[in-house]
């Protein structure tokens, strides 16, 4: 999304096709409104819940963490089956609540939190802060916490009725009125919500297979095509009951009124034709699950092409052979115009894998690339690295357009045994003989990772699938965005992430958390970044760590004696300073971009195994503004030999204040006929003559300097000296004159002896200061710090180069 506008000219008559594609370039080129990218969102969708493929046969935990600036409750609405389209849907199924949320903590909702019969959900963001508080108080005639009231107003009328829940839905997104509440005074802070899920294995007896996904949300829920009509969605990775594995694609109405659907299957390495299957109604908020075998039949590999007149929220599971993956759609990028920016991007030319595990323990690595053009073929290149950052092995191979190839990490010789590795995808751009270039095409990817028990893979013991991360989410390859453009960190420049699930708990809940975390500049150099640990009441610790450029470091919290065990929280990865410049002379910005995968594994640890499939993986949430701030200036991370940046205050002009010291005759008199007095507030008049006895206090205060010697027959004329800085002349008149009569043999002396200036400097320019800034203390650089807002914004948002981060509520850094 870019925002533009464009100037409109005189009414014609033309076709209403062509009036069709102006509206759309019109619309293109209008800002968007993006509520978060990278899943962040004050209402989240949860396309799957309880079940596996169609039997509700799962235990789930709902892992959503605060990632804004205020305390905040999340309320949770169930679906069941599915149904009628309205009047006759059903509606929510029931309605649950979180606790107080601080900002960085999560809450999980398990057990009894989960209603039986919950298939799908949707989690919005409610503010903790009082009626009274919002002005509401008098108007309603009674005072209360936002969240609870509005917990209870839902639970009383929109369960079981869906015209309620529309009449809110509509109110929450637009910020209209609901039950006599504003709703733009009522969110909350934005949400990272993870979905875990532990479900039966198909083989063994009382083996449990797992997976997990983020909720979707924001850009992630796509945009309405404004010339061919409806949401349009991407699936990269589909199995069609092939090698006993089978994919199922769980579709979720996010809008408010009844969709239909269309899912367009298309095989790999076949680019003329696809499968068509539909699905012929779906009501707001219910799931339907769609087994892929069921229309394309057995032994098939591919992608899939969604489409409804609703927005939709897409994950795709895939199970058998007692393994389960997860992972989410991608919406449909929109590009009406030959070379122009398109009006809706979701996709990029780079996508990063923080995390591929090695082929020496078994794991097979493979790598499920989309093509996101639907008209051009796209070349992409796939580089698999160890976890220094140095390639292993590269692979390129073509793409249909809206097609996908699957790239597999070549079976390497002389890995060690705890060896983990990253991967980089790149889309490339090319030419024929004889027609014009072809620009790079934008991708999405997914990272598949399966284990076998055996070198001749005949049984899998565990498997993981995770989205990979766009350059929006990640890095801006490859040198970052450009200083004029954005400011490090923020899209494009990631430097702080949320993890809502970090467990150590393996004897009660049973889960254990691990960690890879990439640096993704390629520029030389190193970043420093701190994991701030969090419980369900708030902040509690952090831990330091420093990655090379490209490097991936693999952090095991089984491992981590700081944290007891049966410790169950959440965490935020910051950067806290970064040293990546710029050797080009291009003016590029000194360069932050981290990426985090979380593997959860249920019911053992790293290393040992259990029948079925024990682990699950999902991406971290990137925070891309700096709208995320959780504790004071005095819980700032002190990382060891992290360098303090200077902070410039201009420094004011000295004020000098001298003191005369006058010694007259004891017995002098002088008479003048005009008083001087050269003050640089005050205004002399020189034609005043007036007699007077001229007796100096020693504590008299002048501004200039001068020395007066009376004498009987002398006369003195003053004449003042200003500063520079005076604002005001005295000019005395010509007949001003001194007259003293003596009665001692001693001469009068008047001396004017002004004292050293004093003057008050300011702070010294490298005063250390802590990194860690509140957004309510942020300081700008300089004035052409500037914030552009734009889904390129997808690609960057604010500015300033490599130092003073004060902007970001958590610790970040430069170069000194």
């Amino acid at each position: 999304m870019t925002a533009g506008h464009r100037r409109a000219g005189p009414p014609t008559r033309v076709p209403a096709f062509a009036l069709a594609l102006a509206l759309a370039a019109i619309i293109a080129l209008r800002p968007h409104r993006v509520e978060a990218a990278g899943g962040l969102g004050r209402s989240v969708h949860l396309p799957v819940l309880g079940t596996l493929g169609r039997d509700l046969s799962c235990q789930t935990v709902i892992e959503a963490q605060n990632l804004g600036e205020h305390p905040s409750k999340v309320i949770l609405l169930v679906w069941g089956d599915t149904g009628a389209c309205p009047p006759q849907a059903a509606g929510p199924l029931k309605v649950e609540c979180s606790g107080l949320l601080k900002p960085g903590s999560a809450w999980n909702f398990q057990s009894a939190q989960i209603p039986v019969g919950a298939r799908s959900g949707v989690a919005f963001s409610f503010t903790a802060r009082q009626l009274g508080e919002l002005g509401l108080a008098v108007k309603l005639g009674f005072d209360d916490v936002v969240a609870d009231y509005m917990c209870e107003r839902l639970l009383l009328q929109a369960v079981d009725d869906n015209n309620d829940y529309r009449r809110f839905k509509k109110a929450y997104t637009e910020g209209g009125d609901y039950a006599g509440i504003p709703m733009r005074l009522a969110w909350g802070s934005p949400l990272g919500i993870e979905v875990l899920r532990r479900c039966p294995g198909d083989v063994t007896p009382g083996a449990e297979v797992v997976a997990s996904y983020s909720g979707l949300t924001g850009y992630m829920l796509g945009q309405n095509d404004p010339v061919f009509g409806g949401y349009a969605y991407y699936a990269p990775y589909l199995i069609g009951d092939w090698a006993d594995l089978s994919s199922w694609l769980y579709i979720q109405n996010a809008g408010l009124e009844c969709s239909s659907v269309e899912i367009w299957f298309r095989r790999q390495d076949d680019c003329l034709r696809d499968r068509i299957c539909d699905i012929l109604q779906l009501a707001p908020g219910e799931t339907y699950a769609y087994d892929a075998a069921d229309c394309i039949g057995p032994g098939w590999q591919g992608s899939a092409w969604i489409r409804g007149s609703e927005p939709l929220a897409v994950v795709v599971d895939t199970a058998g052979r007692d393994i389960l993956t997860s992972y989410s759609s991608v919406p449909v990028e929109l590009n009406f115009g030959p070379g122009g920016p398109p009006s809706f991007k979701s996709g990029s030319q780079v996508a990063y894998g923080p995390l591929s595990y090695s082929a020496y323990q078994g794991w097979d690595a493979s790598v499920q690339v989309m093509n996101l053009n639907p008209v051009y073929a796209a070349k992409v290149k796939v580089y698999f690295m160890d976890r220094g950052g140095d390639i292993d092995a590269v692979v390129v191979d073509w793409i249909c357009p809206r097609g996908s190839q699957t790239f597999f990490l070549p079976v390497l010789a002389n890995l060690p045994g705890n060896w983990t590795g990253s991967v980089r995808v790149e889309s490339q751009g090319y030419f024929k003989p004889g027609s014009p270039p072809i620009d790079p095409a934008d991708i999405q990817a997914v990272m598949v990772l399966l284990k076998y028990s055996d070198p001749a893979r005949t049984e899998t013991v565990e498997a993981v699938a995770y989205n990979l991360l766009p350059e929006v989410e990640a890095f801006d390859w490859q040198v970052g965005p450009p200083r004029e453009c954005c400011r490090c960190p923020g899209p494009g420049c990631v430097g702080v992430i949320g993890i809502p699930s970090f467990n150590k708990d393996r004897f009660y809940s049973g889960l254990t958390s691990e960690l890879a975390v990439q640096n993704l500049v390629a520029r030389p150099g190193f970043t420093d970044f701190a994991i701030f640990v969090f419980d369900q009441n708030g902040l509690l610790d952090y831990e330091c760590e420093k990655l090379s450029s490209q490097q991936v470091t693999y952090l095991n919290l089984d491992q981590r004696g700081t944290l007891p065990q049966g410790f169950k929280g959440s965490a935020v990865v910051s950067a806290v300073y970064w040293e990546h410049e710029s050797a080009s002379g291009l003016g590029q910005a000194n360069a932050v971009g981290l990426g985090v995968v979380t593997i959860e594994r249920s019911g053992t640890l790293l290393g040992e195994q259990v029948p079925g499939d024990e682990s699950a993986a999902s991406t971290g949430f990137p925070i891309l503004d700096d709208s995320f701030g959780f504790a004071p200036i005095f819980y700032e991370a002190r990382c060891p030999g992290v360098p303090y940046r200077p902070t410039h205050t201009p420094t004011p002009t000295p004020t000098i204040t001298p003191t005369p010291t006058i010694t007259p005759s004891p017995t002098a008199t002088a008479t003048a006929t005009a008083t001087i007095t050269p003050s640089p507030t005050a205004t002399a008049t020189p034609t005043a003559t007036a007699t007077a006895t001229f007796t100096p206090s020693p504590t008299a205060t002048a501004t200039s300097t001068a020395t007066l010697t009376p004498s009987p027959t002398a006369t003195a004329t003053s004449t003042p000296t200003p500063l520079p800085t005076d604002t005001a002349t005295a000019i005395p008149s010509p007949t001003d004159t001194a007259t003293a009569v003596p009665t001692a043999t001693t001469q009068p002396t008047v001396t004017d002896t002004p004292a050293p200036a004093t003057a008050t400097p300011a702070p010294p320019t490298d005063t250390p200061v802590p990194l860690l800034r509140l957004r309510q203390q942020r300081r700008r650089s300089s004035a052409s710090d500037t914030i552009i807002s734009s889904p390129e914004a997808s690609r960057g948002q604010s500015a300033t180069g490599r130092s003073r981060y004060s902007s970001t509520p958590l610790p970040s850094g430069s170069r000194r």
